[in-house]
């Protein structure tokens, strides 16, 4: 049985145009996704997500690298997507016909047509109340939930998701970060997941890429990646004063009644001792582990400074 990752991505880069639109998309980006995992691939708007989705499915061209879907060359071995299901840049649908009529085109186009698997899906997404109405009428949200069926008509090992919950609410984000986990956990699937929703992302995602400027800044396990990464709220006085103290060393923010200081947990006395060496008075101190969306957040603009 072959033990090779589901994705691996070798030395990949993307340019378009030349001359002065030379547009570097993709940045000799190499990663591995492994089976079973839900990987999040994380950056801000034009960071080259999509460009490496597109890639990744053959979509598109690589300017240079390679991208390799279960061992096998997604160019040189085409057929290896058949073991994909993707969802990329929000689902297309025929507006004129419903929604499990969608899904039956769809199926019988890819020779796999089974009622019971999408009757099974269209509940699944949260969308067997309203599969007789035509797709014209549906939400952004809605057509993002039929897409997901679609995508796991032909119940693929490797799902890619580009942002799957663009366009739902709260709570709708909440039933499809549940489903993305089981489709993991219980049926076994490798999900690749880009989003910009990060607090999503850190409850959903074993691993993941932060990816700027067509390139990865940092990649890892989500516990591993804030393992040690501390927030330090301080209160103090003059709070001006300490700011000023603090910022040559430390990202900070300030909320006009504390600092937050971005600070390695083993800092945090350093910081405390150079606030009361500078005669700032310190009332309070607490400590809080960073989010992923905050530490996406630092990671990217120290990316920029260092550019």
């Amino acid at each position: 049985m072959s033990t090779a990752p589901a994705i691996h991505i070798e030395n990949l880069s993307k340019t378009f145009g030349r001359g002065r639109k030379r547009v570097e998309a993709v940045r000799n980006l190499s990663l591995d996704v492994h089976s079973g995992q839900v990987y999040g691939f994380l950056g801000p708007n034009g960071a080259g997500k999509t460009t490496t989705i597109r890639m990744l499915l053959d979509l598109i061209r690589p300017t240079q690298g390679s991208a390799y879907v279960y061992g096998q060359h997604v160019r040189r071995e085409h057929q290896v997507l058949r073991r994909v299901g993707a969802l990329v840049e929000g689902a297309t649908f025929y507006g004129f016909l419903s929604a499990r009529r969608n899904l039956e085109v769809f199926a019988r186009t890819g020779d796999r047509y089974d009622p019971r698997r999408i009757n099974a899906l269209l509940e699944q997404v949260g969308l067997a109340g309203r599969a007789e109405q035509r797709v014209k009428g549906y939400s952004t949200g809605m057509k993002q939930r039929l897409g997901l069926a679609a995508a796991l008509l032909h119940d693929p090992d490797l799902l890619i998701l580009d942002e799957p919950t663009n366009g739902l609410d709260p709570e709708g984000m909440h039933e499809i970060r549940l489903f993305i986990r089981r489709l993991a956990d219980e049926q076994g699937k490798t999900i690749f997941l880009s989003s910009h929703l990060l607090g999503e992302i850190e409850q959903v995602c074993d691993r993941v890429a932060i990816i700027n400027m067509g390139e990865i800044v940092r990649e890892g396990a989500v516990a591993t990646l804030l393992e040690g990464q501390a927030h330090l709220r301080v209160e103090a006085m003059p709070l001006e004063r300490a700011a000023e103290v603090l910022r040559a060393q430390w990202p900070i923010s300030t909320n006009g009644t504390w600092l937050t200081v971005q600070a390695r947990r083993e800092e945090i006395p350093q910081v405390v001792r150079r606030l009361v060496e500078q005669g700032v008075d310190v009332y309070q101190v607490a400590t809080q582990r960073q989010t992923l969306e905050e530490y996406f957040l630092t990671v990217v603009q120290e990316a920029v400074r260092h550019d």
